[in-house]
């Protein structure tokens, strides 16, 4: 566990599609026992076709929604309290980024930044739900970790 930012990116390459975010995300343990999450936004959001997207601080809301639903979905699975700061959110929009898939990768930098390690087939499930959101309809649709739908 560190409190100083670092970069974390997922991606995988399933049935011929390619999932990618990036994220960087300060976590430190929180001594009121509560958790909490703190949004720094400060991309420029689309800047051409192909581009990495960085969230700026207005717009972006699918993105945003998704990654609070991934670390809420982390912290029930810990018994500990933490403050996290998200400093950036990263990947290509309608490209091999949605925000199934920045959920996850917030709940996995968030994992990997506290050392816990999910079980194989907590990762399989997972992984099989943020692979189901690349089917059309769903592309821009939040993640629900809790019961693997999309609102």
């Amino acid at each position: 566990m560190t409190n100083n930012s670092s970069f974390y990116r997922w991606t995988t390459f399933k049935n011929g599609i390619g999932f990618a975010a990036m994220v960087t995300l300060n976590v430190e343990p929180n001594p009121l026992e509560k958790n909490q999450i703190i949004e720094h936004y400060s991309g420029q959001g689309f800047t051409g076709q192909g581009n990495i997207e960085e969230v700026p601080e207005n717009g972006y809301d699918p993105w945003k929604v998704a990654a609070r639903a991934g670390l809420a979905y982390a912290f029930s699975l810990i018994d500990s309290h933490w403050i996290v700061s998200i400093n950036k959110i990263e990947g290509r929009n309608a490209i091999d980024t949605n925000p199934t898939i920045v959920g996850y990768t917030v709940l996995r930098a968030f994992f990997d930044k506290i050392n816990f390690h999910l079980t194989t087939q907590q990762i399989e499930i997972l992984e099989a739900y943020v692979v189901s959101s690349r089917i059309t309809h769903y592309k821009e649709l939040i993640p629900d970790f809790f019961t693997l739908t999309f609102k």
